[in-house]
């Protein structure tokens, strides 16, 4: 029997990661390392988790193989304890995307509906993955149930120059004097506004309605993810707007994700994400401390365990098991984990990915408007300086 108030969450990571490479050639946008220990979909499934929610389904657009081996059973989150409960994932959905004409007896949302129905829930949450937030779900379902409404969308007041370049799916609430959403607008189409209602392409909504929605987009002729699915049906519904006041990161450009892991350096903005009631949990992992020689110089940093300074660090996010040498500089910068930085090397304004070596005296210099940015595994030698 169906509890009567009880959570599924649905997250679709199928989000266009073309922009981001090479940071994305291994990995979805969602898989993306952030301040020094987490990744990107830790938020969300953190949120989940807090709202004792027992299981999720992902949705992954290609292999899924750097979010199976971040997640694994669940454990972090709580996922693994309960017996009909886990994390449930669907990759390839590009492909599946692309080719479901070519089995016409074949539903689309057949896994969408079946993890629905086995999951005995009577609302699911849905959501892209690309935002950084710390969102109180059980607030959300409490407000959507009082408002008695078909759906309810999360959005966030920002200001209209944060939000930047125009996003395919992005849309900003466009309200009435009541209150009550009456458009949708697109990030080219807003002027003159000091302020914007963003949507952040979540949505809560009972089991009935989001099988109702899926319905009419067959019927339609509409096969996309369920967050887009359901913006384009939204001004269809009665909808309850629910706002979301904490800290909040868009990763939509390689820009955004360098400004979201530089936010972090301010106290504010971290504790903000951090330090609320509701903890951000992720995979943990042994490792010992890390060393900082007495001749280091470190300065407005996150460092995460396991790494060793011997050089400068300011400004920049190191993640695990990083090596700065002695004489190396390293200043505005996000260094991805395993990453060797060899002496006498200067790493200024750049994003370097996972298991990169910069030999001595090599140069990757980039400028805050033109990051200079180095795929996984790369070696930088001193004559190819990156500038």
């Amino acid at each position: 029997m169906m509890a009567k108030n009880k959570l599924a969450a649905i997250i679709n990571l199928t989000e266009d990661n073309e922009a981001f490479k090479p940071l994305t050639n291994t990995r979805p946008i969602a898989a993306l390392p952030f301040a020094g220990r987490y990744r990107i979909i830790d938020f969300l499934l953190s949120s989940i988790s807090h709202a004792g929610i027992t299981s999720a389904a992902l949705f992954i657009g290609e292999s899924g193989r750097a979010i199976y081996d971040h997640i694994r059973s669940g454990e972090a989150w709580d996922f693994d304890s309960h017996t009909q409960g886990g994390i449930f994932t669907f990759s390839q959905q590009n492909w599946k995307l692309n080719h479901h004409e070519d089995n016409e007896h074949e539903d689309f949302y057949f896994n969408h509906r079946i993890y629905m129905t086995r999951s005995r829930a009577k609302y699911v949450f849905v959501s892209g993955s690309k935002i950084i937030a710390n969102i109180d779900i059980k607030a959300i379902q409490k407000q959507h149930v009082e408002s008695g409404k078909d759906l309810t969308v999360v959005y966030k007041v920002l200001k209209r120059e944060s939000i930047g370049k125009s996003h395919p799916f992005e849309r900003s609430l466009v309200f009435d004097d009541q209150r009550e959403i009456v458009g949708l607008k697109e990030n080219d189409q807003l002027t003159d506004e000091l302020n914007v209602n963003q949507s952040l392409n979540m949505y809560l909504l009972s089991v009935d309605k989001m099988n109702e929605i899926i319905d009419q987009a067959i019927d339609d002729g509409l096969y996309t993810s369920l967050d887009q699915v359901i913006q384009h049906y939204l001004l269809a519904n009665s909808v309850n707007a629910y706002e979301y006041t904490g800290y909040i990161a868009n990763i939509n450009t390689i820009d955004n994700y360098y400004q979201a892991n530089m936010d972090m350096l301010k106290r504010q903005n971290f504790s903000a994400l951090f330090h609320s009631s509701l903890p951000i949990l992720t995979k943990s992992k042994n490792g010992s401390p890390t060393y900082y020689c007495k001749n280091s110089e470190v300065s407005s940093a996150i460092i995460a365990t396991g790494s060793a300074i011997y050089g400068t660090v300011k400004d920049s996010v190191i993640h695990r098991g990083v090596t700065v040498e002695k004489e190396a500089v390293v200043k505005n910068s996000v260094i991805i984990q395993g990453t060797k930085i060899g002496a006498g090397a200067h790493i200024e304004y750049a994003i370097i990915d996972k298991g990169c070596v910069i030999e001595p005296g090599a140069k990757v210099i980039g400028t805050r408007d033109n990051l200079a940015v180095i795929g996984k595994n790369t070696i930088i030698e001193a004559a190819e300086a990156q500038l």
